[in-house]
């Protein structure tokens, strides 16, 4: 995951993605928070698609990252396999 943030840091957006899938997707969250963040406290902009955000349950949420980081993992490993299949 920490070349795959180096990539996304560098501008290397889709490589970042191929590098680890769920790395990259973390990177981009978190972007748009930041900037979401820099909006509010700036310029005060308030986004009403938060308060949407805030019913669902964080045990969702949890979970849903977990199942995402699993599957990213899972196509790296598997990526890993076959190109050494080759060697």
């Amino acid at each position: 995951m920490t070349t795959s943030a180096i990539c996304f840091a560098q501008g290397q957006i889709f490589k970042s993605f191929y590098i680890q899938p769920a790395a990259g997707l973390l990177c981009t969250l978190f972007l748009i928070s930041a900037v979401l963040a820099f909006l509010t406290a700036v310029f005060g902009i308030y986004f009403d698609f938060l308060n949407h955000i805030k019913e669902i349950k964080l045990s969702y949420i949890i979970l849903a990252l977990m199942i995402i980081i699993a599957a990213a993992w899972a196509v790296t490993l598997a990526r890993a396999i076959v190109e050494n299949r080759g060697r």
